[in-house]
């Protein structure tokens, strides 16, 4: 091979391998840069993922902070369409305090309308007229008549919300059990896909309304009060300009209306001192009395009035404080009658006194009740010994004419601890036929005692008829009040009081006794020679704490309660006085007839018996007294000192008495208490509670619980014989 082909052929292989090799460099560019085109279309492509992933992830967390806020808001939310009639559609989103306020699940809501859920209005609002005379519509009528008002007012406000976006308006709804409630809704328009979509955001305004509602009433009632309020009142503002003025004021200064009484100028008026002016002007409230002459208010053309001549009032002038620019935000002017507030006034001291006296009177009650039940008890052992030595004794014995003594002066005690009792209890005593005379003989008794003695007693009777229907305790009372007044009446000069009796009989209408009726009366003159009566006091004396003594001498009640039982008696009380010379109280009495006195009944056996007796009692003398009396009567006595005791002892031995006979008022365990107790161990044992007071209401406990009986202290063997044996006897029936 010659070199110029061998050296064609390197030559051709050498441009085929550079051929080779550029192409290969080409190429290898090539594929270069399409790699890099398709790395760089990857990196896109992740990127937009990534971003849509981040996108997505954004928008689901905005879905959920949507939701969260959108159920957990606590307004009602709604979002609906419209249909083409411009009709609200079907709930396409509810929130849940919608579904929990209108009782309805999410999916039953959303199934509803705004129609559906709005309360049906009034039917005065829809047929105008009231229900009371929708007598001949049925009830298909009136719902029907209901649903196209409701579509009507819907279907006008979804109108406004879609042409000014946003639109509020009351309305209200009712849930699935019916209640209503009442909503401010907020309802706003927002298009989706080019349709129209609308949010209502309902407030439950039921606090609102019923504050609004309290308002009202509030205001109302001030309203009320301001105009039919008898105190005169007039408001002012800042300025000192007149707002408003009620009747009463108009009527007290006599100006027909509010526009004269504002030329009335209460600040600057002449009959305001200067010095008080000023204290209005610092922002003090004053109050003064003046008196107006209504001829000075015409002759100065102050204001006109229809008054004449003077008048005083009782004026107030109050500042009502200050607003934040520390200026006064108005005044409240108040006027009364000063004549009426002076009377009050008085009334009310009077009041005052009628009340300390009356508590005055209260506690000596208490004390009374509490001396006498005291005093029953040291009695009863006394009268209940005289009477078993009495019942042991022969009546030929001069122990037994003792005793009798003993038993006479104890029962006399007895009387005046009842009359003590009467007085604590304040209770009105049923009357009945007594002689006035024996009593009459006692009241002098007792109040020699009293009576200084240069004070002569005499006692006159004039008439055998002196049965009068009373209590003997009232008559008694009567009686030491006008002997007490009498001697009082004559306790620096001496004299004489005389008590006297007589009867008169009235035929027809008396100028003298114009209150009684026809028939036959018993006059109780109580005379005296002391001072008389000043007559500009007479009117007066009967008034209740009326009294002309020094303080501490009397509580001017005694001629009161004269009057007042004298009166319940149908009868009546006069007076005669002289200044200087004495007095003359008469108490009016009916006569009534004269029974004829019953038969001395003779002494008969008293009954008696074997049973078993337990008798409680806290005072050791008088359960050591009533073992006797008990014994006497042939019981077994059990005697207990303490209700606690008595209870243990009941409680082991139940079945070994027969009757239990009870103090009421005892230390550490009261007699009802006691009862209870007792009762509940063994409910069919007769018991019997013994008082030295009537307490009503302990009586009525001890009734409802089946007491047998109640034995009153001081006990008598009789008495305490008679009741035994009638609790035993019921036992028995039962």
């Amino acid at each position: 091979m010659s070199a110029a082909i061998l050296g064609a052929v390197i030559a051709s292989i050498v441009a085929t391998v550079l051929a080779l090799i550029i192409g290969y460099i080409v190429m290898r560019k090539q594929d270069m840069s399409y790699a890099a085109e398709i790395s760089e279309k990857k990196s896109e492509i992740l990127i937009e993922r990534a971003e849509k992933q981040a996108l997505h992830e954004s928008l689901r967390l905005e879905t959920d902070r949507y939701r969260i806020l959108f159920n957990n808001t606590q307004d009602m939310v709604f979002i609906h369409g419209v249909t083409p009639e411009g009709i609200p559609d079907t709930f396409i989103e509810v929130n849940d305090i919608s579904c929990q306020k209108l009782e309805y699940s999410r999916e039953e809501l959303k199934g509803l309308t705004l129609m559906d859920i709005n309360a049906s209005p009034p039917p005065v609002a829809i047929l105008g007229y009231s229900r009371a005379d929708m007598v001949v519509l049925s009830d298909t009528d009136v719902a029907e008549k209901s649903r196209k008002y409701i579509a009507r007012e819907v279907q006008d406000q979804v109108s406004k919300v879609l042409d000014k976006r946003q639109f509020v308006y009351n309305s209200e709804f009712i849930s699935r059990n019916g209640k209503t409630i009442p909503v401010e809704i907020i309802a706003q328009r927002f298009d989706l896909q080019n349709k129209p979509l609308i949010m209502c955001t309902a407030h439950d305004i039921t606090e609102r309304k019923q504050i609004q509602r309290a308002l009202r009433d509030s205001e109302q009632r001030f309203q009320d009060f301001f105009a039919h309020s008898p105190i005169g009142v007039a408001l002012y503002d800042g300025q000192r300009d007149l707002l408003n003025v009620n009747q009463a004021c108009l009527k007290m200064f006599g100006i027909p209306d509010i526009r004269e009484f504002a030329k009335f100028n209460v600040f600057d008026n002449p009959f305001i001192p200067k010095t008080l002016r000023d204290k209005i002007s610092k922002g003090e409230t004053i109050r003064f009395e003046v008196t107006m002459d209504f001829k000075d208010v015409l002759k100065n053309s102050l204001f006109i009035s229809s008054r004449t001549g003077q008048a005083s009032f009782d004026i107030m002038i109050q500042n009502l404080g200050v607003d934040a620019e520390y200026k006064p935000k108005g005044y409240l002017f108040q006027v009364q009658d000063n004549t009426q507030r002076v009377k009050a006034e008085e009334a009310l001291r009077h009041s005052e006194k009628q009340l300390r006296q009356a508590e005055k009177m209260e506690a000596i009650g208490s004390l009374a009740g509490g001396i006498a039940h005291d005093f029953n008890n040291i009695l009863t052992p006394i009268l209940g010994y005289a009477e078993i030595i009495m019942r042991t004794t022969q009546k030929t014995d001069h122990i037994y004419t003792y005793m009798q003594e003993i038993h006479r002066a104890s029962n006399r005690a007895k009387e005046l601890v009842n009359q003590i009792l009467t007085f604590s209890r304040k209770t009105e005593k049923e009357g009945h036929p007594i002689h006035i005379s024996p009593i009459v003989k006692e009241v002098l008794v007792l109040i020699r005692a009293s009576l200084p003695a240069n004070i002569e007693i005499n006692r006159i009777i004039k008439t055998e008829e002196d049965v009068v229907l009373a209590d003997p305790t009232q008559i008694h009372q009567i009686l030491m009040n006008l002997c007490t007044n009498a001697g009082h009446a004559m306790k620096v000069k001496g004299g004489i009081l005389e008590v006297r009796l007589s009867d008169f009989m009235i035929t027809g209408r008396s100028n003298e006794f114009p209150g009684l009726i026809p028939g036959r009366y018993l006059r109780i003159s109580v005379k005296d020679t002391g001072t008389g009566i000043d007559k500009s006091v007479l009117g007066r004396i009967f008034e209740p704490f009326f009294t002309t003594k020094e303080r501490g001498e009397g509580t001017g009640m005694g001629l009161a309660v004269v009057h007042g039982t004298v009166s319940s008696m149908k009868g009546t009380v006069t007076v005669e006085t002289e200044e200087g010379k004495g007095s003359t109280f008469n108490v009016i009495l009916p006569l009534i007839e004269k029974k004829e006195e019953e038969a001395i009944e003779q002494e008969e056996p008293l009954p008696t018996g074997t049973e078993c007796v337990m008798f409680v009692d806290d005072e050791p003398e008088i359960t050591r007294m009533a073992g006797e009396m008990l014994g006497h009567l042939g019981y077994t006595p059990v005697l207990m000192n303490h209700g606690i005791d008595a209870a243990r002892m009941f409680e082991n031995n139940a079945e070994y008495f027969d009757l239990i006979i009870t103090d009421q008022v005892m230390p550490g365990m009261r007699g009802i208490e006691l009862i209870q107790k007792l009762k509940a161990i063994r409910p069919d044992i007769p018991i019997i509670l013994c008082t030295g007071f009537s307490d009503t209401f302990a009586q009525k406990q001890a009734e409802n619980m089946g007491v047998a009986g109640i034995l009153m202290k001081p006990i008598i063997m009789k008495n305490l014989a008679e009741i035994i044996r009638t609790a035993l006897a019921g036992r028995n029936k039962s």
